[in-house]
């Protein structure tokens, strides 16, 4: 209402108005009509459901849950594993292949060498005989030991086998293995 209306209304004076009250309580049969009325709309459970009804739920909800996050936790640990392992893998190639790498480049730097020093026999004025002989003993160890690593990394490789049988039968004096008895065994 405005204040303009007021002077058309007859009646009471305005504080009888003002000392209404302003809510009223509908009563308890209101609420039950209202209760009736959403349950036949099939829009509110009935009966005493909701709280024994909304436990299992609750547990249902709460198992999914957890059941979820392990799931999670465990794809996640999974996917983490896969990249680890993948990235050791790479890792290791790359190392396995420098290593290939130092050994081509170690193998090429010793055949020039021994080229270098047979050279150095050929112009045998120019030549040491003590150089060249120790060049030489210099040049069958190193033979030597790389044959030795070979048998160790390849020992199922006949022809490995067969050139250490054979240094070893053509110099059997070496100084890291004097005393101890060393035998090689070819799986076939």
């Amino acid at each position: 209402m405005h204040d303009d209306d007021r002077s058309e209304l007859s009646g009471p004076d305005p504080a009888v108005f003002a000392a209404l009250p302003r809510e009223r309580d509908p009563g308890r049969a209101l609420e039950e009509r209202t209760v009736r009325a959403l349950s036949k709309r099939g829009l509110l459970a009935q009966g005493d459901g909701p709280r024994w009804a909304r436990r299992p739920l609750l547990a249902i909800g709460l198992a999914a849950s957890v059941a979820l996050f392990a799931l999670g936790a465990a794809v996640g640990q999974w996917l983490g594993t896969r990249t680890v392992t993948e990235s050791m893998a790479v890792a290791q190639e790359r190392t396995a292949m420098q290593a290939a790498a130092a050994v081509q480049r170690a193998g090429s730097a010793y055949v020039t060498a021994l080229a270098a020093l047979t050279a150095f026999t050929q112009l045998a004025d120019s030549a040491d005989a003590s150089s060249l002989a120790q060049g030489r003993e210099a040049a069958l160890a190193a033979l030597t030991a790389a044959v030795r690593e070979l048998v160790v990394l390849a020992p199922d490789d006949p022809l490995a086998v067969s050139i250490q049988e054979l240094i070893e039968r053509r110099w059997p004096s070496r100084p890291e293995t004097d005393g101890i008895e060393v035998r090689n065994v070819v799986w076939f």
